[in-house]
């Protein structure tokens, strides 16, 4: 499925997911999880858990894939935040932003997946709640369409996960059993 700008990326969205909320997975019911990252650690031990998980878990989904990376900056600060941690937009092999009112949206696409290439995303929503830096205060969205699921890392605490596939959502669940929030 070729994707070549904001109104092919919305429709395919729509198509995949449904009229889901772009900026939580919360409220969604059914065919979601959540899953805890950082538990009942402190401070950097809290931090490194949270990354440790996030990074099989993001592994699990997009290794040997490509990914969208849909970054909601809540503030003027977030894309200045992204980048100063690490994050090179510019670098995409696609790119889509634009206006929604109240904030900016950036979609990023990567032919090939790499932990590295969203650990800034990753670290500052991570690192936003607790105060440490680099933050930014930003939801995104790791979206894979081929096997459509959306990963949601909310803050230190956990990860919300999100498929269409009710098979594919069990897979999942078993997988990170043990991390589930319940």
């Amino acid at each position: 499925m070729e994707i070549k700008n904001k109104a092919d990326y919305d429709r395919i969205f729509l198509d995949m997911f449904g009229d889901i909320s772009h900026n939580t997975l919360r409220n969604i019911k059914e065919n979601r999880i959540r899953i805890d990252l950082g538990e009942d650690l402190e401070d950097e031990s809290r931090v490194k858990q949270a990354l440790k998980r996030s990074n099989s878990i993001l592994d699990s989904f997009f290794k040997g894939k490509g990914i969208w990376l849909q970054i909601i900056l809540w503030d003027d600060e977030g894309l200045k935040a992204l980048k100063d941690a690490g994050l090179y937009p510019d670098m995409a092999d696609k790119r889509f932003e634009w206006n929604r009112g109240d904030c900016n949206v950036i979609c990023l696409y990567y032919k090939q997946y790499s932990f590295r290439k969203v650990l800034p995303l990753a670290l500052s929503v991570i690192n936003y709640e607790m105060a440490f830096t680099p933050s930014a205060n930003i939801t995104c969205y790791f979206v894979d369409f081929e096997e459509p699921a959306i990963v949601n890392i909310y803050d230190d605490r956990g990860c919300d996960i999100y498929s269409p596939n009710r098979e594919f959502v069990d897979v999942i669940n078993a997988r990170f059993s043990c991390w589930l929030n319940q």
